[in-house]
């Protein structure tokens, strides 16, 4: 009997066993009801042209809307990035204007205005980078760039840009870095950094020892030995562009910004140390794309260019009229 009683029961823990296999290795049930996919909207996204990065790698892409460091989408909205145009005036009626191209394609393309803006006659660049454009007069200026790369070499021309010679080691100089935008040439160094680490959005100078840079997180920085040493000139934050000029021998600074409570444009700023940037003008300019803005203000006149329109002021920079 207790022989029976122990067979029966093993018996049952083996079907119990086997029922417990089975449940373990049958694939899972199927459900007749699928959850539906979860979906993530977004508004659609507009590519945009980003600068080349400082090797001189190709273009390339980025939504707008997609944080980028140095990337705008429209001025004003993220950190200024360095100025792709170039411009620098003579007095009212002259100035010459350039883009600064890439250091792997080239591209730069040069124009000169001698009717106050109102036309810009296009002119053979002699390199295909450019650092930097300065008329001397209505006809000899120079500009400085380099052939097949970011080289730093001077052109000069003596009959309006019509024939250039050089190119020609570039000594005693300023000019901004295009392959390093951090380092700028000065006349006492080939890799200046005025802002440190930090980018070099545009270079004014007024003389071979005086130039200030404005970085990319608004601080403007003043040499006054050729560049060997740099010191605190002012905040502009959110600035594009700078120039300078001496009155009554005194060095003034003006910056150009956009997205500036209360002025609808672009705003015209001076820049003085431990003041902060005081509103000379409101340029109503609509507010171009990123790094296509530049400024030039001469003993006689102020410039202001936005891609590819052009305003002029007189000397006192407060009343600007699109040419």
């Amino acid at each position: 009997m207790k022989r029976g009683v122990s067979t029966a029961g093993l018996v049952v823990f083996l079907l119990v066993d086997i029922v417990l296999v089975y449940l373990a290795l049958r694939p899972p049930a199927t459900s007749t009801s699928t959850a539906a996919p979860s979906v993530t909207r977004t508004t659609p996204l507009v590519p945009e042209t980003v600068e080349p990065a400082e090797t001189g790698a190709p273009q390339t892409t980025v939504p707008t809307g997609t944080t980028t460091s140095g990337t705008l989408d429209s001025i004003g909205q993220l950190a200024p990035r360095p100025v792709r145009i170039l411009l620098a005036a003579l007095d009212r009626e002259v100035a010459w204007r350039a883009t600064v191209g890439s250091c792997a394609t080239g591209g730069a393309t040069l124009s000169i205005s001698v009717d106050g803006g109102t036309t810009w006659d296009d002119v053979d660049a002699p390199a295909d980078t450019i650092a930097r454009v300065q008329p001397l007069d209505r006809q000899r200026g120079f500009i400085v760039g380099g052939v097949d790369s970011c080289a730093q070499d001077q052109f000069t021309t003596e009959d309006g840009g019509r024939t250039w010679a050089g190119p020609d080691a570039l000594v005693g100089g300023w000019a901004r870095r295009l392959d390093v935008r951090s380092e700028v040439t000065t006349p006492q160094s080939p890799a200046a950094t005025p802002c440190g680490g930090d980018a070099v959005i545009d270079l004014s100078r007024t003389s071979a020892d005086q130039a200030e840079a404005l970085c990319r997180e608004g601080g403007v920085k003043v040499t006054d030995d050729g560049g060997v040493t740099w010191r605190d000139s002012g905040e502009a934050e959110g600035a594009l562009a700078i120039s300078n000029r001496l009155e009554g021998g005194v060095l003034a600074t003006y910056v150009v910004r956009a997205g500036v409570e209360g002025c609808g444009g672009l705003q015209v700023a001076k820049v003085t140390r431990g003041v902060g940037a005081t509103e000379v003008a409101c340029v109503d300019a609509a507010q171009g794309s990123a790094g296509n803005v530049a400024i030039s203000v001469a003993a006689e006149a102020g410039w202001l260019v936005v891609g590819e329109r052009t305003w002029v002021s007189g000397a006192d920079l407060t009343d600007w009229e699109q040419a």
